[in-house]
């Protein structure tokens, strides 16, 4: 469920959606979908979840949505400076805000369904996490280091193009040394999400109650805790590698891909806008620590 609350913020790194406002009009049927896919609720489990879907839906398009929309309008004043040093540090920063603010209300939605499961329940869900386990490894974690190696910038590359097109063969070369210092995460990132996903099967089998649940899912999802101090280490390095690799690839971008970038973004906005209600006003994201290298 998280994902698909996630869809918003996703989108402004890389999503491929064309047809954001369509997805979103239709989130409460995407989540309904996701929920009955991966733990099977009986029709009374709905009916009783129902309400708690549609007031998550409301709280969302009330108070993260023109959260979302203000940082897309952030992201768009620091493309159009020709300086943006320290820029990718404060979107990143301001980026995890969200995806916190985003954890917390999938926690919250997710916990009373989770905490309702029988054991038949609690195995499907099993079985679901096992595959998607097992078809994360074979996508990330190819073990010959040449294809792994290779199928990772490709991703990257395309996610990047996606945004600004096609990249010029000094862009590509930034992409490929910049991966080299970027440590692979996707080793202990499945690691810790089995870990975590392990403890919650077993406080569902043991019945655990719905407050237990909530607060594991807190604790995974949003405050990401219990993680490894290697794992926390390598995150670390990760994050100021790609911060550096943005601001300097940020530099070398044309105007071309400058522009395409905030057409991106506008269309963004655009279509997303068209869910606030006439009443509800402007906001300015709340300022990080990264974010005061300039006014914005």
């Amino acid at each position: 469920m998280i994902r698909l609350l996630l869809l918003t913020a996703l989108i402004i790194v890389g999503c491929a959606c064309s047809r954001t406002d369509l997805a979103y009009r239709n989130a409460d049927r995407l989540l309904s979908y996701y929920a009955w896919k991966t733990v099977d609720p009986t029709p009374a489990q709905r009916d009783q979840w129902q309400p708690v879907l549609d007031d998550t839906i409301q709280q969302h398009r009330r108070e993260e949505l023109p959260q979302v929309i203000a940082y897309l309008e952030l992201a768009g004043r620091i493309i159009r400076e020709e300086d943006a040093s320290g820029g990718t540090a404060c979107l990143v920063d301001t980026a995890q805000l969200l995806y916190q603010r985003h954890a917390r209300l999938a926690a919250d939605l997710s916990a009373p369904l989770l905490a309702d499961l029988d054991a038949a329940q609690v195995r499907h869900l099993d079985r679901y996490t096992s595959k998607r386990r097992k078809d994360a490894i074979e996508r990330y974690l190819d073990p010959d280091p040449a294809r792994r190696k290779a199928s990772r910038q490709e991703r990257i590359m395309e996610r990047i193009e996606d945004w600004t097109g096609d990249l010029d063969k000094s862009q590509r070369q930034q992409v490929s040394e910049a991966l080299e210092r970027i440590p692979d995460l996707s080793e202990p990132w499945l690691s810790y999400r089995a870990q975590q996903t392990a403890k919650l099967l077993g406080m569902l089998e043991a019945g655990s109650d719905e407050k237990t649940v909530r607060e594991h899912l807190d604790g995974w999802w949003v405050d990401q805790e219990d993680r490894s101090d290697e794992y926390q280490r390598q995150w670390r390095i990760a994050r100021h590698e790609f911060i550096r690799f943005m601001d300097e690839l940020g530099t070398t971008l044309t105007e071309k891909q400058r522009r395409s970038i905030q057409k991106r973004l506008a269309e963004l906005r655009e279509d997303l806008a068209g869910f606030l209600s006439p009443a509800q006003q402007p906001v300015s994201m709340p300022m990080v620590p990264a974010c005061m290298f300039k006014p914005v």
